[in-house]
């Protein structure tokens, strides 16, 4: 079977052209690939007919599991497109989760996708987690932007004391938010965050994303999530930077009308991968 490997800020997919509709086996075969592949990648995107845009991104984690939202895959999705010849339009329209997302190639690899506004957001409750051999209660924040986050800034971690995002033990801290009965049953994606300046409204965050079930180098919806958080509680104003774990840069821009989040947008580097 033909693929091809894309990179979104770190987090990467393998892309399969399915808009003859002649793959129907998703889960199974997105399991399959991503288990012979020797590099881990996140997911497969397999690129579809839409009757309402031009594509559809039809996104499954590697475990399989369909119907996700995904801001990186997004991006990638439509520089796959572009390399492949399959328009010459720079701005799409590109169907996921039964959604409409309007994207923009700004450069060359250099893709801004706008999200409708967040679904659902709870901020600053207290979460009783243990990270180390210390039980304790923290802030935690959550926002559902079509796929749901939880966000803990790392000096609101005490036990232990946290003072750079690379000492978070985020294989182990990250599931322990992740399965939280706080998010149950379907739990979240567990962001860390570290804010780097808030005069340059720029900070760090580190992805722990259900459905990889593992770190990931960059969480396209969690850095949205992040950055929403990182308005209503910390003061940064957008367009926010976030330093992601593989050194890619991602910014979320967005306005504030009547108290109202409006005209948020995602952009950064999708690249494809050479084997």
């Amino acid at each position: 079977m033909e693929y091809q490997k894309y990179s979104g800020a770190g987090n990467d997919f393998i892309i399969i052209n399915n808009l003859e509709d002649n793959i129907k086996n998703h889960s199974e075969l997105t399991v399959e690939l991503c288990s012979k592949e020797k590099h881990r990648f996140d997911g497969v995107i397999f690129l579809e007919h839409s009757n309402f845009a031009d594509f559809k991104m039809n996104y499954f984690n590697r475990d399989g599991t369909g119907n996700a939202l995904c801001g990186n895959g997004l991006r990638c999705t439509v520089q796959y497109i572009a390399d492949n010849n399959l328009t010459n339009k720079k701005i799409l329209l590109i169907e996921a989760v039964s959604k409409i997302f309007k994207a923009e190639i700004i450069d060359n690899n250099l893709i801004a996708v706008q999200f409708p506004p967040p679904k659902q957001i709870k901020l600053n409750f207290k979460l009783r987690v243990q990270f180390k051999e210390w039980w304790q209660m923290i802030n935690a924040s959550y926002v559902d932007v079509g796929s749901p986050h939880g966000i803990v800034f790392i000096d609101d971690i005490e036990k232990p004391i946290v003072k750079n995002i690379s000492e978070v033990d985020i294989e182990n801290w990250g599931r322990n938010i992740r399965m939280h009965q706080e998010f149950m049953p379907e739990g979240v994606n567990a962001q860390f965050v570290q804010i780097l300046s808030k005069e340059k409204n720029e900070i760090a965050l580190r992805s722990f994303e259900r459905g990889v079930e593992a770190e990931t180098l960059a969480c396209g919806t969690g850095a949205l999530s992040s950055a929403i958080v990182c308005y209503l509680t910390r003061g940064l104003f957008p367009p926010i930077k976030i330093h992601t774990a593989s050194q890619n840069i991602l910014t979320v821009n967005f306005e504030v009308v009547n108290s109202n989040i409006k005209n948020l947008t995602l952009t950064g580097p999708a690249i494809r991968i050479e084997d």
